[in-house]
This record gives structure tokens, sequence and C-alpha cells, in this order.
């Protein structure tokens, strides 16, 4: 396989999964931004730069995986003593109180709206892309009408809101 198309069938994910995986083979020490950098060189071939490497260590940092620390003055990271939780909420979970949430709660619900709803449920941080997949999702269910006034600006309502009294 040719440098190109190591990287064009790596995602993001799967990248830091596998350096997750070459840390955990490697010596049992504080491992640095460089070290990564040589990682990806030797093992993907690949010229990744420093930023994509504090990106993916951060990444991994933030999922539990390792632990931040400073060696001689700089940022590096060792391996977590315990295995990291699974995400606190599933997908049905996260839908069931955004649900929740537009039937307690009334108003014009958009994403960044719901983005606050579905943080509250998960407990982590919420990307705007998936707070508009789960409103199109009630939507496409007919539990949410879409209004859109203008273009670029949408936001749903509740179908039941009305004919609660």
């Amino acid at each position: 396989m040719t440098t190109t198309e190591v990287r064009q069938v790596m995602d993001v994910t799967a990248r830091r999964d596998y350096l997750l995986t070459l840390i955990k083979q490697g010596p049992q020490k504080p491992i640095t931004t460089g070290a990564v950098c040589s990682l990806y060189r030797t093992h993907l071939r690949s010229s990744l730069g420093r930023n994509a490497a504090r990106r993916d260590l951060r990444d991994l940092a933030h999922r539990g995986h390792l632990i931040p620390t400073t060696v001689e003055g700089q940022r590096a990271y060792r391996l977590s003593p315990k295995t990291p939780d699974r995400h606190p909420a599933n997908g049905r979970q996260m839908l069931a109180a955004l649900q929740w949430a537009i039937a307690t709660e009334a108003g014009e619900w958009t994403p960044g709206r719901a983005r606050v709803a579905l943080r509250r449920a998960a407990g982590t941080h919420i990307y705007r892309s998936v707070a508009r997949d789960r409103l199109e999702r009630l939507h496409r269910e007919g539990l949410l009408e879409l209004h859109s006034e203008r273009p670029g600006h949408c936001y749903y309502t509740s179908v039941t809101e009305g004919n609660a009294a």
C-alpha cells in the first residue's frame, strides 16, 4: 500500500486508535509530540506534522486513555492505569433526552438549543452537526415540524405542542 492509499484509508479516529495501540506496545515511558511524529513516519509512512500529533495526543487524553504530565519542562503523556469508561450516553439515550426536553420546553428548536439539551444528557461536548442530525431524525419520524423563514435559517417546533391544551 502506498502512502497516499494509507492516508485515504485511515481516518482520524482509526489513526488515533492505531497510535494508542503503538503506545501500548512500546516501552512504558511518557510519550511526547516528537515521539508521535517519529511513530507516524515509521509505521504509517506519513509526514503528519506536530499539530496533528498534538491533537491526537490531546484527544486520547480527553477520552481517558492517556494522562498529561510534564517531563523536563515539556508536555508529555503516559498511559492511564485505568481503562476509560464508555461514552456516558449512547445515541438512543441522547435522542430520548432531546425528545423529553422538546416535550417539556415549548418554543423553537434550533441546532444550538438542541446542542445544549444534548450536552446536558451526555455530559460532554456535542457537535452542532450531531444536534442538527438528531433534530432532522425527529422531523423524519413526524415528531417535529420544520419551519424555514429565510434561506439558511430554519427551526423546528413540536407537532404536539399546540394540542397540549
